[in-house]
Formats: structure tokens, sequence, C-alpha cells
């Protein structure tokens, strides 16, 4: 017997096939602030996890708490019960997918301003968070001024590989004064709508697909 095989033979007796295959097949640990949904999970489930989630953080600044929400391929909600949820301070919304259009979310994943005080609402302070290679389909029923896809950051707070078929806007207007300072898209595509770029001031956009943009500053 050579010396591989008698090497090769000595692994296999120490580590038999079974518990080889046990040890490859098993789901990782990624700590209890990682959340990775599939579609085939009741959608009231996945609502409640990540509403839970923006309760914390949404105001959260100075906490110490990071989460991300993770989704495999396949469509989450749907026309007449859609998905939508706002997304706080340290957390990141991904799909899993090689394609954003492998995930699909029908509804919304919003940010709005922060209120600190009577005709004291703005964007200014929402920062680190991101959302990346997914598709939106925006679904907002019963929302009235929020209708649409609200991404209400300044700084810090990334679009990255996203495609939203519908209204965008990446001021808060339902709130005032509204201001907003900044941020960044690549490598995305929006459809539907012209993006309305508001109140904002120092946004950047690379090699992206829009179908227009106004009410720049």
């Amino acid at each position: 017997m050579s010396g591989f095989a008698t090497i090769a033979a000595l692994v296999a007796s120490c580590f038999p096939l079974t518990a080889r295959a046990a040890t490859s097949a098993s789901q990782p640990d990624f700590g209890p602030n990682v959340y990775v949904f599939n579609a085939s999970m009741p959608l009231s489930q996945i609502q409640a996890t990540v509403d839970a989630v923006a309760t914390q953080q949404v105001s959260n600044q100075f906490g110490t708490q990071r989460y991300a929400l993770l989704f495999e391929p396949g469509t989450y909600g749907s026309s007449t019960n859609p998905l939508n949820f706002q997304v706080g301070y340290y957390t990141a919304v991904a799909g899993l997918g090689l394609s954003p259009t492998d995930v699909v979310i029908n509804g919304s994943v919003y940010v709005h301003n922060q209120c600190f005080g009577p005709n004291n609402c703005t964007a200014l302070e929402n920062f680190w968070r991101s959302l990346s290679n997914l598709t939106i389909n925006v679904t907002t029923p019963g929302f009235g001024c929020y209708s649409g896809e609200f991404w209400a950051v300044s700084q810090a707070a990334p679009m990255r590989r996203v495609q939203v078929n519908g209204l965008v806007t990446l001021m808060d207007y339902c709130t005032g004064p509204s201001f907003a300072s900044g941020g960044f898209i690549a490598d995305s595509a929006f459809t539907g709508s012209t993006v309305i770029n508001g109140s904002q001031q120092q946004w950047l956009v690379r090699n992206s697909q829009l179908d227009g943009w106004t009410n720049g500053v």
C-alpha cells in the first residue's frame, strides 16, 4: 500500500463516513441576531420577526445590537397580503440569491423620518443600515401619504443590487421639515416612477438604471 493510500485509510477509520456527512450538512450557527428567512415560512412569522427588530432598532442609534435579515430565494408577500417593514439602525437586509431577481418582496422595505418634537421630523440621523440584492414590487395598500418605497436616510445607508418596481422616494415628505442628507445607490434599477430625490443634498448613484430623477437640492 502506498503512503498516500495508508494515510487515506487512517483518515477514513478515524472519521467514519456518516460523521463526516453529518458535519458537512450541519447548519452554520450565525448567532442570535442573524435571521435567515425562506418562502415556506408563514408570512405572519416573518412579519413579526422583522417588526420586532425594527421596534428595537429604529431609535437605537447608540445601542450595541446588530442585525442581519437575510432572505433565501423566493417570493415574500403578495398583492393582497404584502410584506412591509421598517429598517432601523445597524440592520442589513439582503437577498441570498445569485441575482436580485431571485428574491422578490411584494411590499416595501422602508425608512421614515425620526421625529424629535413638533415640526422637527427629519432623516438627518438615519445612518447605518443597508438594503441589497433583492427585488421590491412596491405594494403599500392603506399607507396613505406613505404609499411607495421610502428610503429616507443620510449616509452609511446604501442600496446595492436592488430592483424597485414602483414609486421610490429618498425623502420622507409626510412629516416636516423632512431634511435628509446623503446616500448611495449602486448596480440597481428603478422602474415605474421617477425617483424623488427631494430634500437630499449629496446623493451618489452609479451603474444604475433610472426612469427619472427629480427635486435635487
